[in-house]
């Protein structure tokens, strides 16, 4: 009776350390899952913070873009006014140049 209970709880033992086993390999499965996840989640985070950059750069490019362009025009449109502007001067200067000298 006693070697069958001995036998019973060596048996209880091995079953114990087979279960021990077995959750090991559970919770190692389970944090390795855990692990892949969290390293997909921070790689997606990432492209779709880097994304976000690229078209937020983009926006400010292009409205950059824009503002040169209308100062551009609006530089063109002094420049042309004040070749005008001498243009007449110079008219100006040439008759009262012509006066004196008449």
């Amino acid at each position: 009776m006693v070697e069958e209970t001995i036998k019973s709880i060596k048996e209880t033992e091995k079953q114990a350390e087979e279960l021990v086993k077995q959750a090991e390999e559970k919770c190692r499965g389970i944090l390795d899952h855990a692990s892949e996840e969290a390293k997909e989640m921070k790689d997606k985070t990432l492209e779709d913070a880097k994304s976000k950059a690229e078209a937020e750069m983009d926006a400010a490019r292009a409205e950059g873009d824009e503002t040169a362009k209308k100062a551009l025009e609006e530089v063109n449109v002094q420049v042309a006014a004040l070749k005008e502007e001498a243009g007449k001067k110079m008219d100006e200067a040439v008759q009262t140049v012509i006066d004196n000298l008449v």
